[in-house]
C-alpha cells in the first residue's frame, strides 16, 4: 500500500542534498541487491541513495540553481524554501530489487507532485534503503507558483495530498491504505483492571481531555489543538513524525506518555488528518455557499443586462422620429452651407477686384503726396530765407535810423526822453551784434573741432 508525509524545508538545497544522497548508498543495500539476483555491473553503478531521478520544470543537472533563481525572481525571503512529500510503496507493490520498478515508482512521483502543487518546481529522487527495503520517493517541491509566484502552503494540506495519492494508486491498480474513520484506544491489562474496579486511571484522564479540545468547534489546526490543551494542563511535545503528551495528574503526579500508546486515534497522523478533514469539509462549504452567491449574481446581472438591453431598445424606438427630423434638417444645413460657400465664394472674387482698383487709384495719388512731401522742405527753406532777409533788412534800417538821431545830440534836445531812449536801443543792438559773432565764433571753432575729431577717428590716410 502506498502512503505520504507532508513536511516543510527551510533550505531547499539541504532538502535535494539528504534526498540526491550523493556517495552515501551503504554497502549492505548494494550487497542486498546483489543477494536479490540484481545485475553485479548495474549494482557497481550505484554510488547514491537515489537509484532513480525525475522532475518537473526543472534542469535535475542545475535544479538548486535553478530553485534558488526562482524563489529571488519572486522575492520569496521567507522561512520556508521548499516542500518535502515522501511517498512509500509497499513490496506488495514494487519488488525494489528490479530496475525497472525504480523508474515506475519515481515516474509516480513526479505525477504526485504534478498534481499537489501544478506550476511548481518538482525534483524527485526515488530510495531503496532503509528498513525493509521498500521503494520510496522524495518528492521536493520549491515554494513559489511559476505563474503567480504565490507560495504553496502545507498547512492542513495532509487530507488533500493523502486523497490524492490514494487517487493515484488506484489508477494504476495499487493497493490504498485504509484509513480509519473511528477512534480506537489502547488499554494495557493494568489500565483495564484498574478501571474495572472504578479507580482513577491517568490515561483515561488524558484521553478526555485531548477528545473535549477535539470536539471543540475553535480547533482548526494543529497549533489551535497544542494552545487549547495547554489551556486544561496539557503540553504537546511535537516529536517529528509523532507527539507526546504531559501533563499533572489527579494525584498530583507528573505523567507523560506518547501518542502511540494512547491509541491510533491519538496519534499525530491521525489528529492532523481529522483535522485536515474538517477544515476541507469548511473549505467546501465555504465554496458551496461562494458558488450559490455566485450563481445568484450571475442571475442578478444577467437580468440587470437584460433591463438595459431593453432600455436602450425602448430609447432607440423613441428616437426613430427624432433621428428622420434630425436628417431633415442636416440635410438642409448641407445645402445652407453650401449656398453660403458660393456667396463667400463671390465675395472674395469681388474683394480682390475692388482691391485691385483701390491700389490702383491710389497709385497716382501716393507720387503726388510723394512730390507734395519733397516739396516743402523747399518751400520752408524759402519762406526762412525771405523772413531772414526782411530781419535784416528791418534791423539794419533801425540802426541807421537810430544812429541819425544820436548825431544831432550837438543840437539842443526837444525830447530828451527819445534820445535817452535811442541810446539804450542802440546799446541793446550793438550788444545783440557782439553776442552774435561770438556765437558765430564758437560755433565755428566747434565746427572744426568736429571736423578734427571725425578725421583722427577715421585714422590716417594714404594719398597717391
Amino acid at each position: 500500500m502506498a502512503t505520504v508525509k507532508l513536511s516543510r524545508a527551510v533550505s531547499a538545497g539541504a532538502a535535494i542534498n539528504y534526498a540526491e544522497g550523493k556517495n552515501r548508498l551503504k554497502e549492505t543495500d548494494r550487497a542486498w541487491l546483489r543477494e536479490q539476483g540484481v545485475d553485479d555491473e548495474l549494482v557497481a553503478k550505484l554510488r547514491d541513495r537515489a537509484v532513480a531521478r525525475g522532475g518537473e520544470n526543472v534542469d535535475l543537472n542545475h535544479v538548486r540553481s535553478q530553485m534558488r533563481s526562482t524563489r529571488e525572481l519572486f522575492g520569496n525571503r521567507g522561512k520556508t524554501q521548499a516542500f518535502r512529500v515522501i511517498q512509500s510503496f509497499g513490496p506488495e507493490d514494487f519488488n525494489a530489487a528490479d530496475p525497472a520498478a525504480w523508474q515506475q515508482v519515481n515516474a509516480l512521483g513526479v505525477e504526485l507532485g504534478r498534481r499537489i502543487a501544478p506550476n511548481h518546481e518538482i525534483a524527485v529522487y526515488t530510495h531503496l534503503d532503509g528498513d525493509g527495503h521498500k521503494l520510496h520517493n522524495h518528492i521536493i517541491i520549491n515554494a513559489p507558483n511559476l505563474i503567480t509566484g504565490r507560495k504553496y502552503h502545507h498547512q492542513n494540506d495532509f487530507a488533500r495530498v493523502a486523497a490524492i495519492n490514494d487517487t493515484l494508486v488506484r489508477e494504476h491498480g495499487l493497493s490504498v491504505i485504509q484509513h480509519h474513520s473511528q477512534q480506537q484506544e489502547r488499554h494495557t491489562l493494568a489500565e483495564r483492571k484498574i478501571s474495572a474496579k472504578g479507580a482513577y486511571v491517568w490515561k483515561d484522564d488524558l484521553r478526555s481531555r485531548i477528545d473535549s479540545v477535539m470536539q471543540d468547534s475553535r480547533t482548526i489546526d494543529f497549533k489551535a489543538f497544542s494552545a487549547y490543551l495547554f489551556e486544561k494542563g496539557v503540553t504537546v511535545h511535537d516529536r517529528g513524525q509523532n507527539v507526546s503528551y504531559a501533563f499533572l495528574d489527579a494525584q498530583n503526579k507528573q505523567r507523560r506518555v506518547r501518542g502511540p500508546k494512547l491509541g491510533t486515534s491519538y496519534e499525530k497522523e491521525a489528529i492532523t488528518h481529522e483535522l485536515a478533514n474538517r477544515t476541507q469539509a469548511r473549505e467546501a462549504q465555504r465554496l458551496s455557499e461562494q458558488e450559490q452567491q455566485r450563481v445568484i449574481n450571475a442571475h442578478r446581472a444577467t437580468e440587470q443586462r437584460k433591463y438595459q438591453t431593453q432600455s436602450r431598445e425602448r430609447t432607440a424606438q423613441q428616437r426613430e422620429p427624432n433621428h428622420a427630423s434630425a436628417t431633415q434638417n442636416f440635410e438642409r444645413l448641407a445645402n445652407t452651407s453650401g449656398h453660403m460657400e458660393q456667396k463667400a465664394r463671390s465675395m472674395g472674387t469681388h474683394y480682390r477686384q475692388l482691391r485691385q482698383r483701390i491700389k490702383t487709384a491710389i497709385k497716382p495719388l501716393a507720387a503726388e503726396l510723394q512730390r507734395f512731401s519733397e516739396a516743402i522742405p523747399r518751400f520752408a527753406q524759402t519762406i526762412s530765407a525771405y523772413l531772414q532777409n526782411q530781419v535784416r533788412s528791418n534791423y539794419v534800417a533801425l540802426k541807421q535810423k537810430l544812429e541819425a538821431e544820436l548825431t544831432s545830440a550837438s543840437k539842443p534836445p526837444e525830447t530828451p526822453a527819445h534820445s535817452e531812449t535811442y541810446q539804450q536801443l542802440l546799446g541793446k543792438i550793438k550788444e545783440n551784434e557782439a553776442i552774435g559773432e561770438q556765437k558765430q565764433r564758437t560755433q565755428a571753432q566747434q565746427r572744426a573741432k568736429s571736423r578734427q575729431q571725425q578725421r583722427h577717428n577715421e585714422g590716417p590716410t594714404l594719398e597717391r
